[in-house]
């Protein structure tokens, strides 16, 4: 009898480090195959539908517009697109807005994340406040200046770019803007894909707009244009 209980305790101390074991390893599988399903799905917004192919979610999300926490859902596949980034996020947009974008940048600044962040002057100048915060964060930013009087040359890149090396990166493209309008009024469109060959034209991209632009803003004109709003990139 003796024997049986000590085989039976033996066992019982052997089966549960190696089922708490078996859990933690499921855990992380689980998450790092929603990792690579959420990096390569395409997003629909639909002002009348919701949201759909957002992984792990196979219908249609449609949440109730008139409720504040329905944006969090919204915003979700951006914002985790920022929170996983580990080196480098690479951010270039007409415009962004909303408040929690920004705030999701600002912390990956402050866990390393080296960020930069490219939009268009024009359609950033009610943001100056927030912009000015990325930038004693530690964000990188560049603000395309055109000198045409009727805007016809704009800065409309809506794309981020994350943890890029030589074999690739993640990338997230679409049609929207980053405003609140977007999200709950438009028909829109996220691609989120770890295609290299996708990701090594975006950064091409991305490296020689900026350095453009970055010459450009060392210009006196648009040197006094940023100044006289207190930016100083």
């Amino acid at each position: 009898m003796l024997q049986k209980v000590s085989l039976f305790f033996l066992a019982i101390v052997t089966i549960i480090p190696c089922y708490i074991k078996y859990k933690r390893l499921k855990e992380k599988f689980n998450q790092e195959l929603l990792f690579k399903q959420r990096h390569n799905c395409v997003v629909m917004y639909n002002t009348d539908l919701g949201m759909s192919g957002w992984p792990p979610y196979k219908k249609r999300i449609r949440p109730v517009i008139t409720e504040e926490n329905c944006l969090d859902v919204l915003y979700e596949p951006i914002i985790y697109f920022i929170n996983t980034s580990t080196k480098t996020l690479d951010v270039a947009y007409m415009m962004i807005s909303i408040p929690k974008i920004y705030d999701a940048l600002i912390e990956a600044c402050k866990r390393g994340v080296n960020v930069r962040l490219l939009m268009n002057f024009e359609h950033s100048k009610r943001d100056l406040n927030i912009i000015r915060k990325c930038i004693k964060e530690g964000m990188k930013v560049q603000l395309y200046i055109t000198h045409l009087p009727d805007m016809s040359s704009i800065m409309h890149y809506k794309y981020m770019l994350k943890d890029y090396k030589e074999d690739g990166g993640y990338v997230l493209i679409g049609s929207m803007n980053l405003t609140r309008s977007a999200f709950l009024e438009n028909y829109e469109d996220i691609v989120f894909t770890s295609d290299p060959y996708v990701s090594t034209s975006l950064n091409e991209n991305f490296e020689n707009c900026w350095q453009y632009i970055e010459a450009e803003n060392q210009t006196l004109l648009n040197k006094t244009i940023l100044l006289d709003v207190n930016l100083f990139l």
